[in-house]
């Protein structure tokens, strides 16, 4: 074997290592990021989406910040955010969307709408402490409930479509929602206002 063969066979082999080295990293950057995994792997939706679920039984209650997390890492989206409340067709829009009919009279802001291609949530105040005055909870009844307490209901609609809805108090929302300064500028938005929520979740 003369020298340019042997060099021609060190370029191929140090290639051959790099090619293996970056399908490594790209690998394991896909199977450790949450949010690129979920969009590229059905089973790693699933498995988020068991995990909430699973949690909120052993808690018995959904945490805020559970919920989030979910939320954004299941299927990555946007929030549509405003302190004075999203546009009344987009809020109306979305809400049909979701799927969960509720006392608009009760509401008193609808202040942000998440969308992604698998999920889409509207988050609202209420000065409600009882879902059962927001909701009626025998539109579930058609699903299978997959939990309930007494403020908040996860539950399959179809194959297809998971639901979750809750009504979390004032000290939640502020542990888990960092749109608003809850101590100065927007104090009197949220003042003695709870957290109500509506999500249809796509298990596509």
């Amino acid at each position: 074997m003369d020298k340019t063969q042997k060099f021609l066979k060190f370029i191929k082999s140090i290639y051959g290592f790099l090619i293996i080295l970056l399908v490594f990293i790209i690998t394991l950057f896909i199977v450790l990021s949450p949010k690129i995994s979920s969009l590229l792997l059905p089973f790693k939706r699933q498995a988020i989406l068991n995990e909430f679920i699973s949690k909120t039984k052993t808690e018995g209650a959904i945490s805020p910040q559970e919920y989030w997390q979910f939320r954004e890492f299941y299927s990555p989206g946007y929030f549509n955010f405003s302190r004075d409340g999203i546009a009344k067709y987009l809020a109306k829009n979305s809400a049909r969307q979701i799927g969960i009919e509720y006392n608009e009279k009760k509401i008193g802001l609808i202040y942000s709408l998440f969308s992604s291609s698998r999920l889409i949530s509207l988050d609202m105040l209420t000065k409600q402490s009882s879902l059962n005055k927001i909701i009626d909870q025998k539109q579930f009844q058609k699903g299978k409930v997959l939990f309930v307490n007494n403020n908040s209901v996860i539950y399959q609609e179809s194959p297809k479509i998971i639901k979750i809805v809750f009504l979390l108090d004032n000290s939640d929302m502020q542990n888990a929602n960092g749109f608003f300064d809850y101590q100065d500028k927007d104090k009197k938005i949220t003042q003695g206002e709870n957290w109500f929520n509506i999500t249809s979740v796509n298990l596509d």
